[in-house]
């Protein structure tokens, strides 16, 4: 343990990280302050748009953030973003859930400076083309792949990994797709040697592609990930690293204040109703205070705080409740040495490791879990055209009221966004042009398989008892019986690839999750009922609560990211996607930020 601590302290000594020293209790003279915009969170859409505002120095912004700055290096470091920092997060607890024998979940919600920035697994990768089309598609004129690529490029800057690096493992990428905005993107020199292996049981799978780069948009195969690590020093790279750091010293306009919970939105007396402030809580000294916004109040409080906040405030629920799918992980092992667990078991090669990454910014702790892999189709899932062909009828066939929220039967609106979102759905499960699951190659034989295209609808509701406490989240997990046999379709589908020729390298692969005494189609199901550990829905990235849909659909923000019926207000945040992407969050999730930062300026 010493040993473990001195290298701690040693590391956040000679990183090289430039962080920010900040105060962390700044409430002098807040109350009944005004400023142009009020930002509620502090995570990539938050200081995202803090930052793109304030170039106008005549522009002045609060951000509001619930949690703190967190210099640890433990929060910097890639090895250690295999796991989550939870002392950086608040956890609303999910109703029980029906299909999964009526246990209840915790979702992870970030409350730091960076917001889900600094502690997620540092996936820097986007979805398909047709992902964002079909947010097009649902009403949202300019919001299709070619309208958003720019805020991707905006955004973000690529730094391919050594040359040698390149040559050894064949790494390929487009550079079309990338631009020379802040946010830091890398793939590791590091890899694990048990990616030979993965690479060569991707490349004989049937139907299988190896892409050129992911973040091209196109469609399933094998790729590389890259991740959001700075090339400079090996570190994470934070929305703070890259939006934040770099200029709030020379913004005097741009004001950032920490513990802070934002507990209501204030409105004027006039009509239409508008937003004008925001009311505060300080955790330091538990008193209420004002802040005012002159223009415009925007929530980037993410997909669970931010509908909470608009339901807290008296808008909504019909306008608000939307779409959460439910995802799964379906885990394998297999014997490649050294992998990610060889750090945590053998002290000894954790030492060396750390060494080298203070000496060079090398090895394994310069990199998370690995950089490759592999997803599928729909029908590469069920296992042909024909057998997808046969879920999308009976999914058409049924009557969605059966298996939604009773919210839907009572609201018209909400119903006919469903059936807009389920007739794109249906063009999915019969093409190759999307994920329906990803499997990550991380070398220590741990390959979640999330569903990517859930059916079940969730919602975030009000604690009735304590409104103002956290919210309830309704996961709804398996409410529609299509999603159960595509979960089991994704552990066969799964088990195929772990057990094709090409693993044999690795050794006896050993299913540990759900298990191989788990064959027919119920008892897997029942397993992944029973196992919690089997089962995150959400897999902690929630989206599509505060839709960008037509109000007609039952959307509640407008293309321009305006709640409906109320002015002075704007969402901009994952609960915008009006349709879940196929892969992690955070890049979508900047891009949406850098366009929303243009739309507010165009006024």
């Amino acid at each position: 343990m010493r040993k473990y601590i001195f290298l701690t302290f040693q590391l956040v000594a000679l990183l090289g990280v430039t962080v920010a020293t900040n105060s962390q209790h700044n409430n002098d003279g807040l109350d009944g302050t005004t400023y142009d915009y009020i930002i509620v969170g502090s995570g990539p859409a938050g200081l995202v748009l803090a930052n793109r505002l304030t170039e106008n120095r005549r522009t002045t912004v609060l951000v509001i953030e619930r949690g703190y700055f967190d210099d640890k290096p433990e929060a910097y470091i890639p090895y250690y973003a295999q796991g989550v920092d939870f002392t950086q997060t608040i956890s609303p607890r999910s109703a029980p859930i029906l299909k999964l024998n009526n246990s209840t979940r915790s979702d992870t919600v970030a409350a730091v400076v960076g917001g889900a920035s600094l502690i997620h697994g540092l996936a820097g990768i986007r979805g398909t083309k047709v992902d964002y089309d079909a947010w097009e598609k649902l009403g949202n004129p300019g919001w299709g792949w070619k309208g958003i690529l720019l805020y991707f490029k905006k955004s973000l800057s690529f730094t391919p990994p050594r040359p040698e690096t390149i040559r050894r493992w064949n790494i390929t990428w487009d550079p079309s797709v990338y631009g020379k905005g802040p946010l830091q993107l890398h793939i590791s020199d590091f890899q694990y040697p048990g990616v030979v292996t993965f690479w060569d049981a991707i490349r004989n799978q049937p139907g299988s592609t190896v892409g050129l780069d992911i973040n091209a948009g196109e469609g399933p195969g094998g790729y590389w990930t890259i991740t959001t690590i700075d090339a400079r020093n090996q570190t994470r790279y934070t929305a703070r690293s890259a939006y934040y750091d770099p200029v709030h010293k020379t913004r005097p306009n741009l004001k950032l204040v920490t513990g802070q919970t934002a507990t209501k939105i204030l409105f004027s007396r006039s009509k239409p109703l508008t937003a004008n402030g925001i009311q505060i809580v300080s955790r330091l000294d538990k008193r209420t205070r004002n802040v005012y916004a002159k223009k415009e109040v925007v929530l980037s409080a993410g997909a669970v705080m931010t509908p909470h906040l608009l339901q807290v405030s008296g808008i909504g629920p019909a306008s608000v409740l939307k779409a959460a799918g439910s995802r799964y992980c379906n885990l394998n092992s297999a014997q490649s040495f050294p992998n990610p667990d060889s750090l945590a078991n053998n002290a000894t090669l954790y030492a060396e490791s750390c060494a080298e990454y203070l000496a060079n910014k090398t090895g394994p702790i310069s990199t998370v879990n690995g950089n490759t892999f592999i997803s599928y189709s729909p029908p590469q899932v069920l296992g042909s055209n024909v057998t997808a062909q046969a879920v999308a009828s009976r999914l058409l066939a049924q009557n969605p009221t059966h298996f939604l929220p009773s919210s839907y039967s009572k609201n018209t609106a909400m119903l006919k966004g469903f059936l807009a979102q389920r007739a794109i759905l249906v063009t999915r499960f019969t093409s190759n042009t999307s994920f329906f699951t990803a499997s990550p190659f991380r070398g220590n034989g741990f390959s979640p398989s999330p569903p990517l295209k859930s059916l079940s609808r969730g919602e975030i509701t009000l604690n009735l008892t304590h409104p103002s406490a956290l919210p309830v989240v309704q996961y709804n997990t398996f409410q529609n019986p299509i999603d159960e046999e595509n979960v089991v379709a994704i552990v066969r589908r799964s088990r195929r690839f772990w057990q094709s020729p090409q693993m044999d390298p690795l050794g006896p692969i050993v299913e540990l999750s759900p298990g191989p005494q788990f064959q027919t189609n119920e008892e897997i199901l029942g397993e992944l009922r029973r196992n919690e550990l089997l089962f995150w829905p959400s897999l902690a990235h929630p989206s599509g609560t505060c839709a960008m849909m037509p109000q007609k659909l039952g959307g509640c923000v407008d293309s321009k990211l305006r709640v409906y019926e109320v002015k002075g207000l704007r969402v901009v945040d994952a609960s915008i996607i009006p349709l879940i992407i196929g892969t992690s969050l955070q890049p979508t999730v900047y891009a949406i930020a850098e366009k929303a930062a243009d739309i507010i300026k165009q006024g």
